[in-house]
């Protein structure tokens, strides 16, 4: 019973915290566009960064990965964009699940190589857990997500989801099983018992937080230290499963 006290208070501030959405035009500066070579038109992935925010010239591991098949990424800066480095000392109020929308507007002005019909969001710790939430900004918008790509959602204590099991988005949630950040107090379970019809919950063996990451450390949370750690076999494992979500509905090789 406090556990769910505690859900629907953070859900209630969650949404009392919800800024408007931005206009396209103010992503300008904040989007790190990467397209594969070539001028036809292309799907596009959309990153949605964790808690650590993202750099002016990050490259994310997928970058290359998603380009080589002929997909272009679009990294979105969702914490410089509000003049912020990260989100740390921001609470869990899913501050910025409209962004997604708002590059994908954005592309639409800029970007003329990209089908904006045809794209997916990925997003990474508490990113994961903003996409989540992110269906209702799809409301009215020309076309809805393909998929959606929640790695190890990272807000702690709760996961929920405002996409239907039986919708046209196919939802994939990816964990661990050596996840602690996601065991404490059990968003992990929760993720996991949102499966059903379109929504699939994946268990990688063997690997940590952050296992499709460049570096190894750890954190400290509520007086406890959890670890994040790179995995290759996990890697592997998680873009077999994007792949076999995009590549048919994309007519991809």
């Amino acid at each position: 019973m406090r556990r769910l006290r505690l859900l629907l208070l953070a859900l209630l501030l969650g949404h009392l915290a919800l800024p408007a959405f931005a206009k396209p035009e103010d992503f300008r500066n904040f989007v790190i566009w990467s397209l594969p070579p070539g001028d036809q038109r292309v799907p596009v992935v959309i990153l949605i960064e964790g808690n650590g925010g993202t750099g002016a010239n990050a490259r994310s591991p997928w970058v290359e990965w998603f380009t080589s098949r002929g997909v272009a990424v679009a990294q979105v800066r969702s914490a410089a964009q509000r003049g912020r480095q990260n989100w740390s000392g921001t609470g869990c109020g899913l501050q910025y699940r409209g962004d997604a929308r708002d590059v994908l507007d954005l592309a639409r002005l800029d970007q003329p190589r990209i089908d904006t019909t045809r794209f997916a969001v990925m997003g990474f710790s508490r990113g994961g857990t903003e996409v989540l939430n992110s269906a209702r900004s799809f409301q009215g918008a020309a076309a809805g997500p393909t998929a959606v790509f929640a790695f190890y959602p990272g807000c702690e204590g709760w996961c929920q989801t405002d996409y239907a099991k039986d919708g046209p988005t196919a939802v994939h949630i990816l964990y661990g099983d050596k996840d602690d950040w996601g065991q404490y107090r059990d968003s992990y379970g929760q993720c996991r018992r949102l499966a059903g019809g379109r929504i699939v919950f994946h268990t990688l063996p063997g690997a940590h937080h952050g296992f499709d990451g460049r570096s190894s450390g750890s954190f400290n949370a509520a007086g406890q230290v959890f670890r994040y750690e790179p995995n290759a076999q996990a890697v592997e494992q998680a873009r077999a499963i994007v792949w076999q979500a995009l590549a048919p509905a994309w007519n991809l090789r």
